[in-house]
């Protein structure tokens, strides 16, 4: 908690309490975010939050109550930014502005108005304006593409030599992450302690609204002392120098906008450039919000994730028709009670009631005359989901708060005290709150993309997946590698997110003069943490493909077991005397099911042909020596009916015959998940190119086409919406 302090000094302390003075300011209403906020409860408020202002509400910089969602409304669906321009804040910001005027105006010295910055601070000058725009001058030293240079003609070459990779995405940021940074660059402002001007908060809050962006380098901060070449694009933008280019105009749904100078982006936006005063070139740019951007931006996402995972290992649980009991209350709240192991665990078993896949409730206990052998547990990808993914909860919600918390301070340096016009010199511009933020979340990321690979490789090999077929082949195998690409990709996603979990912070280099020794590599970090969310996307997009895939399969093979168990009891009654039926359908329906079950790597004739075969044990053993003669003649029969109707349930299903989400009805509270994939994004079941041994040509979306639909759906929040309504009963 943000702690309350005296409103003045009393005389017996002279402002001091054990050599600190306790400034007089009003009590911030903010606090810091309690740790102990759940998953859900965060990211429900975060959409609650973000949907409100998507609907209108606008986003309101006060310095105190900044939250992610706010700054994602702002970054990503251009919401509204209003100032609160109450009398306490405004005065606040005045009283800060008069100390540095004053100071100027009685000739003090004050570093950044005076003195060089950093390893040059022994250096002075009189002509502060002058010193303001030689700071932004050094440090609009980025790299960005020459073909967005004012008058950049191209060269009419005969040979064109093919960039390695996209010049404006490798070399500029995304726009969104701008916007991100400039709310949060005004929140920090309008916490009164940089001594900027009112005026300035404005113009940058009509930059926003009116959707100009600058065009800011990639690369370039070590953020310590806060992110400077960034944020010096930002200042550039605002007095609008003509080398500082800026994105404006329409919007054309995904591609770039026009790049122009940023004088005429204001010009066409009717905004007047602002000249900056002494203390604002240096208030703009020492600050960590590049860092503090990115890196909300991407605990959004994160949040989601770890959301997101656990209604994939509820579904992957599902898929491979797995226990609910491995996420008993006993096991978790009880026994081991690790606030994200027992969040997760509660989780996953409320999104399995009402499953018809898998098994609910306690484990039945059994005789050891009744265990078949079998394995009497889940593997541990879906058993040990809670203890697994729990503790990446507590990181990424651990970071939220510190994060929150960093969007809702001041790191400017130095910092005016208003009431008394002290200048105070220190480092709130090391951003190292924010890089251990970015580095155990991009750690969670990994560990939670590793267990959904773990789930994903098991859900495709036929020795683990209880009966379905290699790469989920919806046809016969021999002709349908389906998803074999994809456990490849997999694969490769899982490994990269190995190597993006590492460590940023254990590069940091000594810099400029070796004033700056420790930085933090903050938005390097956040950056990281970005890549990381991309490929855990696209790793999490294959997966949930395939668990859609593996449970329409489900819903096949239940209904190839009802008409399997129709045919068997037919050719009883049709090859066996009537006294003998009731004591061998059971045996033989099991056995039937059990060869089934085991045989996933044939096609689907023979494999019913092998299936009825396993019928002849129970049949010697249980048939009286008169009915033997008729062992065969069954065999046969069932064998080729179960095979002609494994054949046509393949079509009737690929086809679409049993309607878009033919599993719907045998999901639990996954079912809206599975539904948006099938009906609203219209990702279909696989396998009917197959089916037709590709003599109708290729039909439909690839495999990575599809995948890509779910990507996109998770990547623009579209997927949010819809888990979060998981939970709003």
């Amino acid at each position: 908690m943000i702690m309350a302090v005296d409103a003045a000094p009393s005389s017996a302390t002279n402002g001091h309490t054990n050599g600190f003075h306790k400034p007089a300011v009003a009590t911030p209403s903010y606090s810091t975010p309690s740790t102990s906020a759940t998953m859900l409860e965060t990211f429900i408020t975060s959409q609650d939050t973000l949907q409100s202002h998507k609907s209108g509400k606008p986003v309101v910089v006060d310095g105190q109550n900044l939250t992610i969602p706010s700054v994602v409304a702002a970054a990503r669906h251009g919401a509204r930014v209003a100032l609160d321009d109450s009398h306490a804040i405004k005065s606040r910001m005045a009283k800060a502005e008069n100390a540095i005027e004053d100071k100027l105006r009685t000739g003090k010295s004050v570093y950044g108005i005076s003195t060089g910055f950093g390893g040059s601070a022994d250096t002075r000058t009189s002509q502060h304006l002058a010193l303001g725009k030689a700071l932004l001058q050094h440090q609009h030293s980025g790299i960005l593409p020459s073909f967005t240079h004012p008058g950049h003609v191209a060269e009419d070459k005969s040979e064109v030599t093919l960039p390695l990779s996209d010049p404006l995405n490798t070399l500029s940021m995304p726009e969104s992450w701008v916007r991100a940074a400039m709310l949060i660059r005004m929140n920090s402002l309008i916490r009164g302690h940089s001594g900027v001007r009112w005026e300035l908060l404005e113009r940058m809050a009509s930059i926003l609204d009116n959707d100009i962006t600058p065009l800011v380098p990639l690369r370039g901060s070590i953020s310590a002392s806060g992110d400077l070449s960034p944020l010096s694009y930002v200042a550039g933008t605002i007095f609008g120098n003509e080398q500082i280019r800026c994105y404006h105009g329409k919007r054309n749904g995904e591609l770039p906008r026009q790049i122009t100078s940023s004088r005429a982006a204001l010009q066409a936006a009717g905004i007047e450039p602002l000249k900056l005063a002494a203390k604002e070139h240096l208030g703009l740019l020492n600050g960590t919000a590049f860092s503090a951007a990115v890196a909300s931006l991407a605990l959004n996402d994160a949040v989601h994730m770890g959301m997101l995972a656990q209604v994939l290992t509820a579904m992957g649980t599902e898929a491979l028709v797995g226990t609910q009991g491995s996420h008993h209350p006993f096991i978790h709240a009880v026994a081991r009670p690790h606030p994200g192991q027992v969040e997760a665990a509660k989780h996953i078993w409320d999104l399995l009631d009402g499953s018809k896949l898998a098994q609910l409730g306690e484990e039945k206990e059994i005789t050891i005359e009744e265990d078949e052998g079998k394995l009497r547990q889940d593997r541990y990808p879906l058993r040990t989901a809670p203890q697994f993914i729990g503790p990446q909860l507590e990181d990424i919600l651990h970071a939220w708060s510190v994060v929150t918390q960093e969007c809702n301070t001041t790191t400017d340096n130095p910092l005016i005290d208003g009431e008394t016009g002290h200048v105070h010199h220190g480092g709130n511009f090391q951003a190292m709150a924010v890089t251990n933020a970015m580095e155990k979340t991009r750690l969670a990321l990994h560990h939670l993309g590793k267990i959904l690979f773990a789930q994903s490789t098991e859900l495709l090999n036929p020795a683990f997946n209880r009966g379905l077929p290699p790469s989920l082949a919806a046809s016969d195998p021999s002709v349908n590698y389906h998803a074999k690409g994809l456990d490849i990709a997999t694969a490769a996603y899982v490994s990269e997110l190995g190597f993006l979990a590492n460590p940023v912070s254990t590069h940091i280099q000594s810099a400029e003069m070796h004033n700056q020794a420790v930085n933090s590599l903050a938005l390097i970090s956040a950056r990281a943490t970005v890549q990381a969310l991309d490929v855990l996307s696209l790793l999490t997009a294959s997966y949930l493909y395939l668990v859609c895939q593996a449970v329409d399969l489900r819903a096949q093979q239940h209904e190839l077991a009802q008409g399997v168990a129709q045919i068997i009891n037919e050719e009883l009654s049709n090859k066996f005397s009537a006294v003998s039926i009731a004591s061998v359908q059971g045996p033989v329906f099991k056995a039937v099911m059990e060869s089934y079950e085991v045989t996933s790597t044939m096609d689907a004739l023979p494999r019913m042909m092998t299936a009825a075969a396993a019928a002849t044990a129970p049949l010697v053993e249980l048939l009286p020596e008169s009915d033997l003669a008729g062992i065969k003649a069954f065999r046969s029969a069932v064998g080729s009916r179960s095979g002609e109707l494994y054949t046509r349930l393949q079509g009737e299903y690929l086809r679409g015959e049993r309607g878009a989400a033919p599993a719907a009805h045998l999901l639990g509270n996954t079912r809206p998940v599975y539904e948006f994939v099938r009906v609203q994004l219209g990702v279909k079941m696989h396998g009917i190119d197959n089916l037709n041994r590709f003599e109708e040509g290729w039909t439909g979306l690839t495999v990575g086409q599809n995948v890509s639909v779910i990507y996109e759906a998770i990547r623009d929040g579209k997927l949010q919406e819809v888990i979060a309504t998981l939970w709003k009963h």
